[in-house]
């Protein structure tokens, strides 16, 4: 698995995405997602397309790459004007090399028609997929998309090659009651990024178990140490773990020992 980190954590007070990448290189990442979450020092209005930025540059000469943007998240309540964002999503996106933009349902149920989402979702999709962009769904707590099942639902229904999941083992465990026993292998064909979001209340045991069982299964893309709501020191040491989590994987891939699991 490769690993990657968010603006939020790299540069939690500061615009510089080239000081991001910088400090994505440090760290001896293998990429960077660009937070665009409500909370987040970025949003689409400060993002500009183009081949030649500073940080773009910098990024490809230490080959790290920019893998995402992460947090985009939809309401329904303007649909023109959100599908329109999102697809200067997905032209940034293509822009700077990154195969992924990453999407939270904002709605809370019963709030508004998902009929509207999907319409908003399926336009986009169609748009992302002449650019080779995917959209990847990521279950949120108290919203209408609030688990695996309600990800997948959505993710059916529109039916596009280019719409995908991104899974938080720590907050969505597999035991959702509408997932089968083998999770692991039915979300493995619809999973685009496994994201984490550090918390001292997370279940570590539960997490590890995951990660390692979608290593089994075959994933071999982007876990994401998501840093969203956190001080700047549990960031910190939310990368050292993973990176440490990371070369475990790696040398547990090559004996293929999986007795853990």
């Amino acid at each position: 698995m490769k690993l990657a980190c968010t603006t939020d954590l790299l540069i939690p007070d500061s615009g510089d995405l080239e000081l991001a990448v910088h400090k994505a290189c440090e760290r001896g990442l293998d990429g960077m997602a660009i937070s665009v979450t409500p909370a987040s020092f970025f949003n689409m209005e400060k993002l500009k397309p183009g081949s030649n930025l500073p940080f773009l540059q910098h990024a490809r000469h230490h080959k790290l790459q920019i893998m995402c943007l992460y947090g985009l998240t939809l309401f329904g309540r303007e649909p023109e004007a959100e599908k329109s964002c999102l697809k200067k999503a997905i032209c940034f996106s293509h822009a700077v090399g990154s195969e992924l933009v990453s999407l939270r349902v904002g709605v809370k149920p019963g709030e508004a028609p998902m009929e509207v989402i999907k319409e908003i979702i399926s336009d986009a999709a169609d748009f992302a997929e002449d650019l080779d962009v995917c959209l990847g769904i990521e279950p949120v707590k108290d919203t209408a998309i609030d688990s695996l099942s309600a990800a997948l639902d959505l993710i059916d229904s529109v039916d596009s090659t280019h719409l995908g999941l991104v899974y938080d083992p720590a907050l969505h465990s597999f035991s959702d009651e509408k997932m089968p026993m083998n999770a692991a292998e039915v979300i493995k064909s619809y999973l685009l990024m496994i994201v984490l979001s550090p918390s001292d209340e997370r279940n570590v045991e539960e997490t590890h178990k995951a990660l390692l069982l979608l290593h089994k299964a075959g994933f071999e893309d982007y876990v994401l140490v998501n840093a969203e709501g956190h001080m700047a020191h549990h960031m910190s040491e939310a990368v050292d773990e993973f990176a440490g989590l990371k070369a475990y994987l790696t040398e547990i891939g090559k004996e293929d020992r999986f007795s853990s699991c």
